[in-house]
C-alpha cells in the first residue's frame, strides 16, 4: 500500500471530522459517472482535527453510510491530513536513478520533523519545468499512527483499504477531474471541513503548495456552546440555519464573528506565504469547497477578504450522475464530498 499506487476501482472513503463520506464512480465513454455517494455523522470527539480517536464509532458509521448507499464494492480509497502529515517539494540536481533515492532519504531527514521510523514516507518525481535540468521531487510523510488508526476503523467495518492518500492530493484530483488541470492558472483551492481546513495550491496539474490549517467549523460550534451554555447539537443546529449576519447582533456575535474573522486571518497568511516563498507565482482564482464552506454569510466574507475571484468547487461539474442517485440530496451534500470524490478518482489512475 502506498501514497502513490492504485490501478482499479475504488470507493473514496473520506473519514473527516463531522462526517464519514463515501464516493463510488465507474468509468465511462463521456469520463465518469457517479454509481452512488452517501454521508453518515460522527459522534461529537470521534475525529479530531484528522485524527481518529473512536475507532468503533468510526467503523459503525463507515457500515451505516456503505449500507444505506448501496454501495458494495468492498476496496476503500482513504485519506489523512494535518500536523502529522507532512509534503515538501525537493528541488535537486538531475542524476541517476540511485543517487536520486540516497539524495531524497538524506533530504527527508533534514525536512521531516519526525524519526523516519516513524513515519511512512513516499515521493513522486515531478516533470522539470521547460529549459530546466533539475529534479523536482514530491515528499511525503505521515506519522504510522495516524494511518494504523485508519486503517483500523476501515476494517473494523469489514472493508480493505488499498490506498492512502492526502487530502490536499485528493482535493486537486476532484478539481482536475471538473475543470482541466489549465497550464498557466494559479489556484488556491480551499476545503473548509469541521475540524480542518487544506489548502492547495496548483498550476498545470502540479501542486505548488499544500497546508493542513487546524481550523474549521468546529471553532464556532465551541464558541456557540461557551457563549449560550448549550450543547453540541443544538449549536451546529443554530450555526447551520442562522446567517452569520444574524446571529452577529445576539450575545455570540462578537465571538462569531471574531472566529470568521480568524478563519480567513490562517487562509490569506498561508496564501501570502506561498506567494513570498515561490517568487513569480501569484494566485489568480480560488475554488472553495467542505461543508463549512455553505455557512450563510462565509463566502462574502471570503470574497471580500482575500480579493480574488472566488466560486464553489463543484466536485460533479463534469461527472455524469447515475440513474439510481438522488439528485437533490447529492447537491446538498456536494461541497462535503469533494476530497471523497478526489479519492474514488485514485481507482483510475495508473
Amino acid at each position: 500500500m502506498g501514497l502513490f499506487s492504485g490501478a482499479e476501482p475504488l470507493v473514496g472513503l473520506d473519514l473527516g471530522s463531522s462526517a464519514v463520506k463515501a464516493v463510488e464512480l465507474r468509468r465511462v465513454r463521456s469520463g465518469f459517472e457517479l454509481v452512488r455517494a452517501g454521508m453518515e455523522p460522527l459522534e461529537a470527539g470521534a475525529v479530531a482535527e484528522g485524527a481518529i480517536e473512536d475507532a468503533d464509532s468510526v467503523s459503525a458509521a463507515i457500515r451505516k453510510v456503505f449500507s444505506r448507499s448501496r454501495i458494495r464494492c468492498r476496496k476503500v480509497a482513504t485519506s489523512v491530513s494535518g500536523h502529522s502529515v507532512i509534503v515538501k517539494m525537493l528541488t535537486l540536481p538531475a542524476m541517476r536513478r540511485e543517487e536520486l533515492e540516497e539524495s531524497i532519504q538524506w533530504e527527508a531527514r533534514q525536512v521531516i520533523p519526525f524519526d523516519l521510523s516513524e513515519v511512512h514516507l513516499d515521493h513522486q518525481v515531478l516533470a522539470s519545468a521547460p529549459g530546466r535540468d533539475d529534479t523536482r521531487v514530491l515528499l511525503v510523510a505521515a506519522r504510522k499512527e495516524r494511518v494504523a488508526s485508519r486503517l483500523e476503523a476501515i476494517a473494523g467495518a469489514g472493508l480493505s483499504p488499498v490506498i492512502v492518500d492526502v487530502d490536499g492530493f485528493a482535493l486537486q484530483n476532484a478539481y482536475e477531474a471538473n475543470y482541466g488541470p489549465g497550464s498557466s492558472v494559479t489556484t488556491a483551492l480551499l476545503h473548509i471541513g469541521a475540524g480542518v481546513t487544506n489548502v492547495v495550491v496548483t498550476r498545470g496539474g502540479l501542486p505548488l503548495f499544500t497546508r493542513d490549517l487546524s481550523a474549521g467549523g468546529h471553532q464556532l460550534t465551541e464558541l456557540l456552546q461557551k457563549q449560550l451554555g448549550i450543547g453540541f447539537e443544538e449549536a451546529e443546529r443554530m450555526k447551520k440555519e442562522s446567517a452569520v449576519e444574524a446571529l452577529e447582533g445576539g450575545p455570540s456575535g462578537a465571538l462569531l464573528q471574531s472566529a470568521t474573522e480568524t478563519l480567513l486571518l490562517e487562509i490569506r497568511k498561508t496564501l501570502d506565504l506561498f506567494e513570498a516563498a515561490d517568487e513569480g507565482e501569484s494566485i489568480q482564482r480560488v475554488y472553495v469547497s467542505g461543508g463549512c464552506s455553505e455557512l450563510a454569510g462565509l463566502m462574502d466574507r471570503m470574497q471580500n477578504g482575500l480579493d480574488l475571484p472566488l466560486e464553489p468547487l463543484d466536485p460533479f461539474k463534469s461527472i455524469a450522475v447515475g440513474r439510481g442517485v438522488e439528485e437533490e440530496s447529492l447537491y446538498q451534500q456536494a461541497p462535503s464530498l469533494a476530497v471523497a470524490v478526489g479519492l474514488a478518482l485514485r481507482g483510475f489512475h495508473d
